[in-house]
């Protein structure tokens, strides 16, 4: 539904529920006769109300920063998480009421009497909740930021009330839960230049000659992608040398950023690792 007829549909909705309860005399006398409808049409009214605020927030946030019609970050996650987790409370009091009879005051000063237990028993949803509402609404990544959280990386394409999804490298969504985000060490590539690009690997120690002649294979297996990389940006650093192995991380700058030719250059970089390394294999040893 466009933007702006939500804006119009949501309180022309919303007065009407209210005159039907609360001002015609024939609908509010039925309405008050039957408990299920009651709590309804409670329901009704609280959910077009946050729906129709969390529409408007986001509405004058996007306004405010500029952000096109259709696309979100994490404060529109975090608007949305907020006004579902609501949402969801009101829905569970709704029925709890409609069924039992309690009147949802009544019902709402009760649940807090089991409130400790009901937190112990969803101690883990709660802690994950929390989490993703501080997510959203921080700095630590945004929506399509390039990030490596714990040994995963990948592009976050969302931030939801209990995980958050990352798009890695193989093209796969990754959903980890909100409270190992927060917990572990989060590296942003995106905050940095975006345009500089990192390719992680390990490679046996018995595989290479030297490390230049493996950097002058890398570099001239990408040639094909030259008019997108910046010249004189190539290189190939060392990070820990192990006994059998070492540890290296192959770096470039893109002119421009592009996620896609990321993807592309990454994967011809390992796969011309996995040529360098096969190559070696097949060379005859000499006594």
């Amino acid at each position: 539904m466009n933007r702006k007829w939500k804006f119009i549909l949501y309180p022309m909705v919303l007065i009407a529920i209210i005159y039907l309860k609360f001002i015609n005399q024939t609908t509010s006398s039925f309405i008050y006769k039957y408990n299920e409808i009651q709590s309804i049409v409670a329901f009704l009214i609280f959910y077009i109300s946050v729906v129709f605020i969390a529409n408007l927030a986001k509405y004058i946030y996007s306004k405010k920063n500029k952000i096109s019609a259709g696309k979100k970050n994490n404060v529109h996650f975090g608007i949305e998480n907020i006004a579902n987790f609501t949402i969801g409370i009101a829905l569970i009091i709704m029925i709890i009421s409609a069924f039992s009879g309690v009147n949802p005051k009544e019902l709402i000063t009760s649940l807090t009497i089991v409130a400790a237990a009901i937190a112990i028993l969803t101690k883990e949803y709660i802690v994950d909740f929390i989490s993703g509402i501080y997510l959203s609404f921080s700095n630590t990544f945004e929506i399509g930021d390039y990030v490596k959280i714990d040994q995963l990386k990948g592009k976050v394409v969302e931030i939801s009330m209990l995980k958050v999804k990352v798009l890695n490298d193989d093209d796969d969504i990754v959903i980890i839960p909100n409270t190992k985000v927060h917990y572990n060490e989060i590296i942003n590539y995106t905050k940095r230049d975006a345009r500089f690009m990192t390719v992680d690997f390990q490679i046996a120690l018995k595989y290479i000659d030297t490390i230049e002649q493996l950097e002058k294979e890398i570099i001239s297996s990408l040639k094909s992608f030259s008019q997108y990389i910046e010249p004189k940006t190539y290189n190939l650093k060392v990070v820990e040398m192990k006994t059998d192995y070492l540890d290296l991380k192959f770096q470039y700058t893109l002119k421009l950023v592009d996620m896609d030719m990321q993807r592309k250059i990454r994967k011809k970089t390992i796969r011309e690792v996995f040529n360098f390394i096969s190559s070696k294999k097949e060379l005859p040893t000499t006594k």
